[in-house]
């Protein structure tokens, strides 16, 4: 019978609409004409086919009809692709999973981006209990909005119970207080991890100080002469904090925050590192489009060539980590 169910609501919501709702009320019914909750506007957008299955199989589509007051974050179908071959694929991942992601994207009030001053990162509270970091940015004649590093496609549509802001990827849910601990849950960085551990640098980032962290990943550490876990802890720590420390900024800085923070027609952004020295940060985007952006490329004062990174945008509750393929020297 649930099988049934589900393979109904996937065909009422991912297949075109037309002129006639899949229920069968009068579709000029009072009842009809007062709902538009976040769950209607989504389920009544084409270009939101894929969150409509997600939000149904999380159960959270049923709070979204809720009377209230919610923010809900929207990766478009488009997003969604970069991960999902087709809508129907979300159906094998595991409830718990979209649940966490679909409570990430769901913000405890209503808020509009209208009218907001011109800022960076600023914090909004998710029903996941953890923050989303949104930032306002006037850029030549248009004004920019991002969400952890995404970009908003179309922000404030308004529902009976909140706003819609749709965006251009999905967000990766905050579900570490300190980069310390995103680090250590990362089993990709270990190395890098067990190095600035050694160093005494692990501490400093448990502050509350924002950090950006660029954490090699665990081939890069073992091409730069560290080949396993002992290496490092037979290492000196005063060498170890030396290149450590050229790989943390200070501030969150999500990767297309670079692009925000530069005028028009700059293509590089010169970051102050932890000991003092500086790092480029190339700005990469499409030819000939006006405030595109599609990613960063990274280059320490001796690289012999760019590094692009593997993975950007890790949140956590005091910093943003990037993971490279390199050791940026």
């Amino acid at each position: 019978m649930k099988v049934m169910k589900l393979k109904k609501y996937l065909f009422c919501t991912l297949l075109p609409l037309t002129l006639f709702s899949c229920k069968k009320n009068d579709a000029g019914s009072p009842q009809n004409q007062k709902k538009n909750t976040l769950t209607d506007v989504v389920r009544d957008n084409f270009g939101l086919t894929y969150l409509a299955t997600s939000l149904y199989r999380s159960g959270l589509d049923e709070t979204l009809r809720q009377p209230g007051s919610y923010t809900l974050l929207a990766p478009s179908d488009v997003a969604y692709k970069k991960i999902y071959y087709n809508p129907a694929a979300v159906l094998d991942e595991p409830v718990s999973k979209l649940a966490e992601e679909n409570r990430y994207h769901t913000l405890k009030a209503a808020f509009s981006f209208a009218g907001q001053p011109l800022k960076m990162n600023q914090e909004l509270e998710t029903l996941l209990g953890t923050k989303v970091y949104w930032s306002r940015v006037k850029r030549g004649q248009d004004t920019l909005t991002t969400i952890n590093g995404g970009r908003v496609l179309q922000a404030d549509t308004k529902a009976d119970n909140g706003t819609l802001q749709v965006l251009d990827r999905i967000l990766v849910p905050n579900v570490h207080a300190t980069v310390k601990q995103g680090l250590a849950a990362n089993t990709t960085v270990t190395l890098f991890y067990q190095a600035l551990k050694l160093s005494g640098l692990l501490e400093t980032l448990t502050g509350s100080t924002g950090y950006t962290v660029f954490a090699p990943n665990n081939d890069a550490v073992k091409r730069y002469g560290y080949a396993s876990l002992e290496a490092i802890e037979q290492a000196d720590p005063a060498v170890l904090k030396t290149w450590l420390s050229y790989h943390i900024a200070k501030e969150r800085k999500f990767a297309q925050d670079y692009f925000l923070l530069t005028p028009v027609g700059t293509t590089s952004y010169t970051e102050q590192m932890l000991n003092d020295k500086t790092m480029t940060v190339n700005l990469l985007a499409e030819y000939n489009v006006p405030n595109s952006f599609t990613g960063i490329t990274l280059k320490g004062a001796t690289n012999p060539s760019a590094i692009t990174p593997v993975k950007t945008d890790i949140v956590t509750g005091n910093g943003v980590i990037h993971i490279i393929g390199e050791v940026l020297r």
